[in-house]
């Protein structure tokens, strides 16, 4: 039988006392044995030496969550400085950037619509993650979203360029926004029915976030455009969290 390689008197040293079972077994006079030794002997030590798996966001997540943040941020001091009465009943959203309504607030709605539109075009870029591995079907859904997104990220900064105040050029791109970005949405949602790691609830989020853009662009309510950007920025945040999950896990030392 093979026998031990060394002893505490030996010219090789026993394997510390933590190193028990399988790990020992590397000890034995064998050169498949022998290999083992690093990867089962590196694999006990991380665990007792604090050694955890850790999920580095991708793209797609920080300028998502970037995107709540910045919008509601400079939305909110937009709108400490709207001077008259504001209501989602009563105004469009994009009454915060009109410089005749607001002219000390606007600016900051303005410049949150062109950072608005910086971070979701980092957003929808970064989602090429979702095609790793995957068939064509999901590369050609990504493809396709990541396309529609990117000329909706462009239109958003356009609606800050040009605000309420160029009356033509501002419904323009608002127009081209609403569309753009629903198309996006759109394929987005038809993503988890092949891609295995994707929630269909994710799905039926962004169906509903397209249906409620459509109508609040036939209908042309206040409170329709309100709800719509709302579950908009809800999608993003979800697909942010779901893409996430899709991150590979690293080994980090504690």
């Amino acid at each position: 039988m093979p026998r031990l390689r060394g002893s505490d008197t030996g010219p090789h040293r026993r394997l510390p006392e933590h190193l028990t079972g399988a790990a020992r077994v590397g000890t034995l006079e064998s050169p498949s044995c022998a290999a083992a030794v690093p990867t089962l002997a590196r694999r006990r030590l991380r665990r007792q030496g604090g050694t955890t798996l850790r999920r580095r966001p991708p793209l797609t997540t920080i300028a998502g969550l970037a995107t709540i943040v910045v919008s509601l941020t400079l939305a909110i001091v937009a709108y400490a400085y709207y001077p008259w009465a504001f209501s989602p009943a009563e105004n469009w959203i994009s009454d915060l950037g009109n410089t005749l309504l607001s002219p000390r607030g606007s600016i900051f709605f303005r410049l949150d619509m062109i950072a608005l539109g910086a971070v979701l075009a980092a957003f929808f870029v970064g989602l090429h993650v979702w095609s790793r591995g995957q068939g064509i079907m999901v590369k050609l859904l990504v493809a396709v979203a990541q396309l529609s997104g990117f000329v909706g990220a462009v239109a958003v900064a356009m609606t800050g360029i040009f605000s309420e105040n160029d009356a033509a050029a501002h419904a323009l791109w608002a127009t081209v926004l609403f569309i753009a970005l629903a198309t996006a949405v759109w394929f987005i949602g038809w993503a988890p029915v092949w891609h295995p790691r994707l929630s269909y609830k994710l799905s039926g989020l962004a169906f509903a976030v397209c249906a409620v853009d459509v109508i609040s662009v036939v209908e042309r309510r206040h409170w329709l455009e309100w709800l719509a950007v709302g579950l908009l920025l809800c999608f993003v945040g979800a697909v942010a969290l779901g893409t996430w999950s899709l991150a590979p896990s690293r080994v980090r030392s504690d």
